[in-house]
Protein backbone atom coordinates (compact mmCIF):
# COMPACT_ATOMS: atom_id res chain seq x y z
CA UNK A 1 0.00 0.00 0.00
CA UNK A 2 1.29 3.32 -1.25
CA UNK A 3 2.06 5.64 2.16
CA UNK A 4 0.57 8.88 2.21
CA UNK A 5 2.73 11.75 1.45
CA UNK A 6 3.74 14.42 4.63
CA UNK A 7 2.43 17.76 4.42
CA UNK A 8 5.83 18.74 3.48
CA UNK A 9 6.14 16.41 0.56
CA UNK A 10 2.25 17.15 -0.76
CA UNK A 11 3.01 20.75 -0.52
CA UNK A 12 6.73 19.93 -2.71
CA UNK A 13 4.68 17.57 -4.97
CA UNK A 14 1.88 20.52 -5.74
CA UNK A 15 3.95 23.16 -6.29
CA UNK A 16 5.95 20.48 -8.97
CA UNK A 17 2.73 20.09 -11.03
CA UNK A 18 1.94 23.14 -10.67
CA UNK A 19 4.86 24.31 -12.45
CA UNK A 20 5.05 21.60 -14.67
CA UNK A 21 1.44 22.69 -15.84
CA UNK A 22 2.84 26.17 -16.41
CA UNK A 23 5.67 24.86 -18.58
CA UNK A 24 3.02 22.22 -20.65
CA UNK A 25 1.06 25.63 -21.00
CA UNK A 26 4.65 27.60 -22.50
CA UNK A 27 5.18 24.80 -24.44
CA UNK A 28 1.36 24.76 -26.20
CA UNK A 29 1.80 28.36 -27.06
CA UNK A 30 4.86 28.02 -28.53
CA UNK A 31 4.09 24.96 -30.64
CA UNK A 32 1.41 27.19 -31.55
CA UNK A 33 3.10 28.99 -33.72
CA UNK A 34 3.50 25.86 -36.08
CA UNK A 35 0.63 25.56 -38.50
CA UNK A 36 0.23 22.49 -39.94
CA UNK A 37 0.91 22.75 -43.61
CA UNK A 38 0.79 18.91 -45.13
CA UNK A 39 2.74 15.89 -44.60
CA UNK A 40 5.22 16.13 -42.10
CA UNK A 41 4.88 20.03 -42.97
CA UNK A 42 4.79 23.26 -41.02
CA UNK A 43 4.45 27.16 -41.47
CA UNK A 44 6.19 28.59 -38.32
CA UNK A 45 4.68 32.39 -37.89
CA UNK A 46 6.37 34.30 -35.02
CA UNK A 47 3.77 34.71 -32.05
CA UNK A 48 0.80 33.25 -34.75
CA UNK A 49 1.30 36.97 -36.63
CA UNK A 50 4.62 37.17 -38.68
CA UNK A 51 5.50 35.99 -42.12
CA UNK A 52 5.12 32.02 -42.81
CA UNK A 53 8.11 30.47 -42.71
CA UNK A 54 7.93 26.40 -44.05
CA UNK A 55 9.82 24.41 -41.93
CA UNK A 56 9.53 20.05 -41.77
CA UNK A 57 8.36 18.32 -38.50
CA UNK A 58 12.06 17.26 -37.39
CA UNK A 59 12.65 21.08 -37.38
CA UNK A 60 9.94 22.05 -35.20
CA UNK A 61 10.34 19.24 -32.93
CA UNK A 62 14.06 20.15 -32.39
CA UNK A 63 12.63 24.02 -31.66
CA UNK A 64 10.79 22.56 -29.33
CA UNK A 65 13.08 20.34 -27.47
CA UNK A 66 15.12 23.44 -27.17
CA UNK A 67 12.84 25.61 -25.73
CA UNK A 68 11.93 23.03 -22.83
CA UNK A 69 15.38 22.66 -21.95
CA UNK A 70 16.07 26.33 -22.30
CA UNK A 71 12.99 27.11 -20.14
CA UNK A 72 13.51 24.71 -17.33
CA UNK A 73 17.48 26.28 -17.38
CA UNK A 74 15.97 29.69 -16.38
CA UNK A 75 12.70 28.51 -14.00
CA UNK A 76 15.92 27.19 -12.45
CA UNK A 77 17.70 29.99 -12.86
CA UNK A 78 15.13 32.00 -11.16
CA UNK A 79 14.79 29.56 -8.56
CA UNK A 80 18.32 30.16 -7.20
CA UNK A 81 18.00 33.55 -7.89
CA UNK A 82 15.11 33.69 -5.48
CA UNK A 83 17.00 31.89 -2.59
CA UNK A 84 19.73 34.23 -2.83
CA UNK A 85 17.47 37.21 -2.41
CA UNK A 86 16.03 34.86 0.68
CA UNK A 87 19.36 34.54 1.95
CA UNK A 88 20.12 38.19 1.85
CA UNK A 89 17.01 38.73 3.34
CA UNK A 90 17.52 36.44 6.70
CA UNK A 91 21.19 37.91 6.76
CA UNK A 92 19.97 41.09 7.19
CA UNK A 93 17.16 40.38 9.76
CA UNK A 94 19.55 38.73 11.63
CA UNK A 95 23.23 40.52 11.32
CA UNK A 96 21.73 44.05 10.79
CA UNK A 97 18.67 43.08 13.22
CA UNK A 98 16.56 44.97 11.20
CA UNK A 99 13.55 43.87 8.52
CA UNK A 100 14.48 44.64 4.91
CA UNK A 101 12.62 47.72 3.39
CA UNK A 102 9.39 46.79 1.90
CA UNK A 103 10.90 48.77 -1.53
CA UNK A 104 13.93 46.81 -0.88
CA UNK A 105 11.47 43.57 -1.10
CA UNK A 106 9.33 44.50 -3.89
CA UNK A 107 12.20 45.95 -6.04
CA UNK A 108 14.28 42.73 -5.81
CA UNK A 109 11.09 40.43 -6.41
CA UNK A 110 10.80 42.79 -9.33
CA UNK A 111 14.11 42.62 -10.70
CA UNK A 112 14.09 39.17 -10.70
CA UNK A 113 11.07 38.23 -11.90
CA UNK A 114 11.60 40.76 -15.16
CA UNK A 115 14.95 39.35 -16.00
CA UNK A 116 13.32 35.46 -16.08
CA UNK A 117 10.31 37.11 -17.89
CA UNK A 118 12.88 38.59 -20.50
CA UNK A 119 14.57 35.77 -21.24
CA UNK A 120 11.33 33.49 -21.89
CA UNK A 121 10.45 36.14 -24.38
CA UNK A 122 13.51 35.79 -25.99
CA UNK A 123 13.99 32.37 -26.01
CA UNK A 124 10.23 31.92 -27.47
CA UNK A 125 11.80 34.26 -30.37
CA UNK A 126 14.58 31.38 -31.42
CA UNK A 127 13.25 29.82 -34.56
CA UNK A 128 12.93 33.71 -35.82
CA UNK A 129 16.54 33.93 -35.14
CA UNK A 130 17.62 30.59 -36.76
CA UNK A 131 15.01 31.04 -39.76
CA UNK A 132 16.15 34.39 -40.37
CA UNK A 133 17.59 33.72 -43.82
CA UNK A 134 15.07 31.57 -45.29
CA UNK A 135 12.26 32.87 -47.32
CA UNK A 136 8.43 33.10 -46.16
CA UNK A 137 5.83 31.53 -48.45
CA UNK A 138 3.37 34.89 -47.77
CA UNK A 139 2.17 37.57 -45.71
CA UNK A 140 2.01 38.36 -42.22
CA UNK A 141 -1.14 38.67 -40.66
CA UNK A 142 -3.10 41.49 -40.10
CA UNK A 143 -4.30 43.11 -36.87
CA UNK A 144 -7.91 41.82 -37.04
CA UNK A 145 -6.57 37.99 -38.09
CA UNK A 146 -4.88 38.43 -34.54
CA UNK A 147 -7.84 39.61 -32.85
CA UNK A 148 -9.96 36.84 -34.33
CA UNK A 149 -7.66 34.16 -33.24
CA UNK A 150 -6.74 35.72 -29.66
CA UNK A 151 -10.64 36.19 -28.75
CA UNK A 152 -11.33 32.83 -30.07
CA UNK A 153 -8.87 31.56 -27.69
CA UNK A 154 -10.18 33.72 -24.53
CA UNK A 155 -13.25 32.54 -23.13
CA UNK A 156 -15.63 34.38 -20.80
CA UNK A 157 -15.60 32.19 -18.33
CA UNK A 158 -11.37 32.67 -17.98
CA UNK A 159 -12.13 36.57 -18.01
CA UNK A 160 -14.68 35.91 -15.07
CA UNK A 161 -12.38 34.15 -13.27
CA UNK A 162 -10.07 36.50 -13.33
CA UNK A 163 -12.06 39.05 -12.17
CA UNK A 164 -12.55 36.66 -9.03
CA UNK A 165 -9.36 36.64 -8.51
CA UNK A 166 -8.72 40.39 -8.47
CA UNK A 167 -11.75 40.78 -6.37
CA UNK A 168 -10.42 38.09 -3.72
CA UNK A 169 -6.67 38.58 -3.92
CA UNK A 170 -6.47 41.75 -1.54
CA UNK A 171 -9.11 40.07 1.43
CA UNK A 172 -6.66 36.62 1.23
CA UNK A 173 -4.23 39.19 2.77
CA UNK A 174 -6.38 40.67 5.83
CA UNK A 175 -3.90 39.10 8.54
CA UNK A 176 -1.42 41.11 7.39
CA UNK A 177 -1.80 44.51 9.56
CA UNK A 178 -0.41 46.58 7.27
CA UNK A 179 -2.50 45.45 3.62
CA UNK A 180 -4.92 48.29 3.93
CA UNK A 181 -2.06 51.14 4.73
CA UNK A 182 1.19 52.31 3.04
CA UNK A 183 2.96 50.05 1.07
CA UNK A 184 0.60 46.93 1.71
CA UNK A 185 -1.84 48.75 -0.24
CA UNK A 186 -0.19 47.79 -3.99
CA UNK A 187 -2.50 45.19 -3.79
CA UNK A 188 -5.64 46.70 -3.85
CA UNK A 189 -4.39 48.20 -6.40
CA UNK A 190 -3.24 45.46 -7.94
CA UNK A 191 -6.23 43.28 -7.51
CA UNK A 192 -8.38 46.93 -8.88
CA UNK A 193 -6.15 46.70 -12.03
CA UNK A 194 -6.40 42.75 -12.78
CA UNK A 195 -10.39 43.71 -12.70
CA UNK A 196 -10.32 46.59 -14.79
CA UNK A 197 -7.79 44.16 -17.22
CA UNK A 198 -10.58 41.45 -17.35
CA UNK A 199 -13.13 43.86 -18.24
CA UNK A 200 -11.74 45.93 -20.37
CA UNK A 201 -10.80 42.54 -22.49
CA UNK A 202 -14.41 40.74 -22.10
CA UNK A 203 -15.51 44.37 -23.80
CA UNK A 204 -13.22 43.53 -26.56
CA UNK A 205 -14.23 40.29 -27.08
CA UNK A 206 -17.44 41.06 -27.12
CA UNK A 207 -18.00 44.04 -29.60
CA UNK A 208 -15.22 42.52 -31.77
CA UNK A 209 -17.21 39.56 -32.06
CA UNK A 210 -20.23 41.69 -32.57
CA UNK A 211 -18.66 42.98 -35.50
CA UNK A 212 -16.89 40.28 -37.47
CA UNK A 213 -19.60 37.34 -36.57
CA UNK A 214 -18.10 35.29 -39.54
CA UNK A 215 -14.27 35.18 -38.46
CA UNK A 216 -12.23 32.16 -38.34
CA UNK A 217 -8.65 32.07 -38.26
Amino acid sequence: MRRPLASGGKRQYTVTMSLSGSVDRMRESFEAQFEPAGDNRYLYRRNQKGEPIPVTGEERDRFSRNYLRQIWFILGGMTVALLGFGGLILWWTVWINSELPDVSLYIGLGVITATAIALMYWVRGGPARALEGRTPVGRERTKDEMRAILFKKLSYGQLAAVVAVGAILPFTLRSRPDVFRGWGRLWLVYGAAIILIAAVQAFRKWRFESEHPSDTY
